[in-house]
C-alpha cells in the first residue's frame, strides 16, 4: 500500500468541464476542481465563500431588462425596463422606486432585446420594431422619455435617407414653384404608411428638397409639401426615402462612439451602420462629406448579416449574426466620410445580449449560444481575435439570458464576468490576464437569478423567489459584508430574542449575529421570530451551501500511472484564512482553539486544519462545504491518499 500526497496550492482554473477528465497532464486540471458552487475565486488562488445577497426590495411585476444610468459617482441609477414602463432606483435609496414611467413603446415581446447608450444625462432605447426613444434625467429625481427627434433646420430634418426601391424608378412633381403639390412615381410603390414621412429629392438643378407626404392618393400618387419648391416639373430618379421608419424598421444597436452618435442596422439595412455629425449627436446630414458631418456606410461582405450589437472600445466593434468586426482608425486620428473602412476579424456571429468590456477584451455570446469569446486585438499579429473562454468549463454555460462584469472595488481586488443562464443559475468567470489567471465556478439560490446589472461596481441581481407561496420577483445587492441571500441585518439597542423580518414571511430563514450561527427558524405570517439567544444585531436570510470538490488524484508510481486503481483519502489538511466554519466529507472540523474564552465571540482562524477520513473509491475526491453562513477562505488543501 502507498500513502501519496497531493498538495493543491491553487484553485485557479477554476471549476473544470467533465470533458477534461483524463488531462491529469494539464495545468487546468492540476489547478482546477470537479464543482466549485457558491464559493468566489481570489486573485492569490484561493476560494472564499461569495457574497451574500442583501434584500432591497419586493418588485410588483415581472419580465425586466436591467440597465445601469450613471451620471457621476454620486447619482446613479437602476433603469428596470419591463412590458410598456421603466422603473427607476436610485441607487443612493435602492429600498424604494423613485419613478415609474408608464405607457412606453416597448413590449413584453422586446424586453431583454433593447440596447441602449448613454451619454452625460441622455439615454438612447432602440429596438428594429419601436422608433428609437429618448430617456432624460431632467433632475436628480425625475426622468422622461421621449421619441428620438432629429434636429431640423429650415424644414430639413437631418435624419438618413435610403433609396430602397430599384434606382430606375423615378419621382415627378407636378407643380414647378410650388410647395404643396402631386407628386407621381413612375411605379406603384406607395401605401398608406407612406403619410407622414419624409423624401430627400434632388432636381435638375442639383437643388436638394425635402418633401413631407401628407396625404396618400394611390400606389403612384401621394401629396407632399417640399421645403422649398422645386425647379422644374422632371421625372428624377436621383430621391431617397427616410431610414428610419415604421416600414423600414428602427435601429437594432446604439453606441456613443468617437464624439458620433451611432445607429447599426435595420430591418431593411440590416448590415448599414449610421454615424452622426461629431458633436452633433442628433444630427445626420451627410453634407458633403466633411470631416465632420455624417458618416452612412454598408457592411460589404458576400453574405448580408445583421448588426446585431456594437461596442466602443479600442476601435468600433460589430457584432453582426454571422461575423465580428472593427473600425479602424488612421494613426488614431478620428473617424471621417473619407477614411472609414470596416475589417472582418472572425466568423462566429452574436447573438442578442449585449458583449461587455472585461479584461481588456469585449466578451461576446455567440450565435450559438453555447459559448462565450472574447474580442481582444492582439498587438503580434495587428488584428482582433475571438478566443473562446468557456472552453475548460463550458458544461456551467447554457443559454445565457444576461451578461454582466464587475471591475476591482474597494472591497475586492478581483474582477468578475456574471452570466446569467435561462436555467436561473450564474455562471463567474474570473480573470487577471497578466497573472494568467482564468477561471470559472457557479453561482445558485433558493430560487432562481433573472437579471443582473453593475452600477458603480456594484452588483444588482433581480431575483426571482417564492415567498410565502408566492412567486415573487427581488431586487437584492450582492455584498460582500452579507452572508444570507434575501438577507436583512437588524439591531437593537438592547439585547433581545424577538427579531421581525417583514420580507420573508412563514419562510425558513438562518440567524446569524457576528461571528455565531444562531441556527434555523422559521417565520411566522407576520415574518417574526424568536431566537434562542438574546443579542442586539442580527443578519436574517435564506441560506446557500458553498461546495468544491476536488478532482480525482493521480500518481506516476513505478509499476505504471494509479488510475483505476482503489484508493482511500486517509487525511486532508485545509489552509484556512479568515474562517469559522467547514466541512469536509460531511464532517465539521473543529475551529475554535479549546483554549478559547467560549463566553467571547469566537476569532477567525488563519492555520491550517485537518480531519481523517475513511471509504475506499476509484475516485478519491474531497468534497469541502460549510452548513453555517460563516466567514470561510480555503488557500489550499494538503490530501493524502492510500492506494
Amino acid at each position: 500500500m502507498a500513502l501519496l500526497r497531493q498538495f493543491y496550492t491553487n484553485f485557479t482554473a477554476g471549476e473544470i468541464s467533465p470533458l477534461l477528465s483524463s488531462r491529469v497532464d494539464s495545468d487546468a486540471y492540476r489547478n482546477g476542481l470537479k464543482t466549485l458552487t457558491n464559493f468566489r475565486m481570489k486573485a492569490q488562488g484561493g476560494v472564499t465563500r461569495r457574497p451574500g445577497l442583501q434584500y432591497l426590495q419586493t418588485l410588483t411585476t415581472s419580465g425586466y431588462q436591467t440597465e445601469p444610468y450613471v451620471y457621476d459617482e454620486n447619482e446613479a441609477y437602476i433603469l428596470m425596463f419591463s412590458n410598456a414602463q421603466v422603473e427607476i432606483v436610485d441607487v443612493s435609496n435602492p429600498t424604494n422606486i423613485l419613478q415609474t414611467l408608464t405607457s412606453q413603446k416597448w413590449t413584453t415581446a422586446m424586453i431583454g432585446q433593447l440596447k441602449v447608450a448613454q451619454s452625460s444625462d441622455t439615454m438612447i432605447v432602440v429596438h428594429p420594431d419601436m422608433e428609437m426613444q429618448k430617456i432624460v434625467r431632467t433632475s436628480a429625481t425625475t426622468f422622461t422619455v421621449s421619441d428620438f427627434a432629429f434636429d431640423s433646420s429650415s424644414g430639413f430634418i437631418h435624419q438618413p435617407y435610403y433609396k430602397f426601391v430599384a434606382e430606375s424608378i423615378t419621382l415627378t412633381p407636378q407643380n414647378a414653384n410650388t410647395n404643396a403639390q402631386t407628386i407621381t412615381a413612375s411605379s406603384a410603390i406607395f401605401d398608406a404608411n407612406w403619410v407622414g414621412e419624409e423624401i430627400e429629392f434632388i432636381d435638375s438643378a442639383d437643388t436638394v428638397h425635402h418633401v413631407a407626404i401628407s396625404a396618400y392618393l394611390s400606389s403612384t400618387t401621394v401629396t407632399g409639401t417640399f421645403d422649398t419648391a422645386p425647379a422644374n416639373t422632371n421625372a428624377r430618379t436621383t430621391w431617397k426615402e427616410q431610414v428610419f421608419s415604421t416600414r423600414r424598421g428602427y435601429a437594432r444597436s446604439v453606441i456613443f462612439h468617437d464624439q458620433r452618435l451611432v445607429f447599426g442596422g435595420t430591418k431593411s439595412l440590416p448590415n448599414h451602420l449610421f454615424f452622426s455629425q461629431v458633436g452633433e449627436y442628433f444630427n445626420f446630414d451627410p453634407g458633403t462629406g466633411l470631416d465632420n458631418e455624417s458618416i452612412q456606410i454598408q457592411i460589404a461582405e458576400n453574405q448580408v448579416s445583421e448588426i446585431k450589437s456594437l461596442a466602443s472600445f479600442r476601435h468600433l466593434a460589430i457584432f453582426t449574426s454571422e461575423s465580428e468586426l472593427y473600425v479602424p482608425t488612421v494613426d488614431e486620428r478620428p473617424l471621417t466620410p473619407a477614411t472609414i473602412s470596416i475589417k472582418r476579424q472572425s466568423s462566429f456571429g452574436t447573438g442578442s445580449v449585449q458583449p461587455k468590456e472585461f479584461d481588456s477584451a469585449v466578451l461576446f455570446i455567440t450565435k450559438s449560444k453555447g459559448s462565450i469569446r472574447e474580442f481582444i486585438f492582439s498587438d503580434l499579429s495587428q488584428a482582433y481575435e475571438s478566443d473562446a473562454i468557456t472552453i475548460l468549463a463550458g458544461h456551467l454555460v447554457g443559454t445565457p439570458a444576461d451578461l454582466e462584469v464587475q471591475r476591482e472595488a474597494s472591497d475586492q481586488v478581483e474582477s468578475y464576468l456574471y452570466a446569467i443562464n435561462d436555467t436561473g443559475d450564474m455562471p463567474v468567470f474570473v480573470s487577471i490576464r497578466k497573472e494568467k489567471l482564468q477561471g470559472w465556478c457557479k453561482y445558485t439560490t433558493d430560487g432562481s437569478f433573472k437579471n443582473v446589472v453593475n452600477v458603480n461596481r456594484k452588483i444588482y441581481i433581480i431575483c426571482e423567489r417564492v415567498i410565502n407561496g408566492v412567486t415573487q420577483q427581488r431586487l437584492e445587492l450582492l455584498n460582500n459584508d452579507y452572508h444570507l441571500d434575501s438577507a436583512s441585518k437588524l439591531t437593537s439597542g438592547t439585547a433581545k430574542a424577538d427579531w421581525t423580518i417583514s420580507h420573508l414571511p412563514n419562510t425558513k430563514v438562518e440567524v446569524k449575529s457576528g461571528n455565531y450561527a444562531l441556527g434555523t427558524y422559521t417565520t411566522d405570517s407576520s415574518g417574526d421570530i424568536t431566537v434562542s439567544d438574546a443579542v442586539t444585531e442580527v443578519e436574517v436570510g435564506i441560506n446557500y451551501t458553498p461546495t468544491m470538490t476536488t478532482l480525482p488524484v493521480e500518481f506516476q508510481l513505478q509499476d505504471g500511472v494509479s488510475v483505476g486503481q482503489k484508493r482511500r483519502v486517509v487525511r486532508a489538511l485545509l489552509d484556512l484564512n479568515e474562517s469559522l466554519n467547514v466541512q469536509v466529507q460531511r464532517t465539521n472540523i473543529l475551529i475554535r482553539r479549546v483554549n478559547a474564552v467560549f463566553a467571547d465571540q469566537p476569532e477567525p482562524v488563519n492555520e491550517k486544519k485537518e480531519v481523517y477520513l475513511l471509504g475506499w473509491g476509484r475516485d478519491g475526491n474531497v468534497t469541502i462545504s460549510q452548513d453555517q453562513p460563516l466567514p470561510l477562505t480555503i488557500n489550499g488543501v494538503l490530501v493524502e491518499v492510500e492506494l
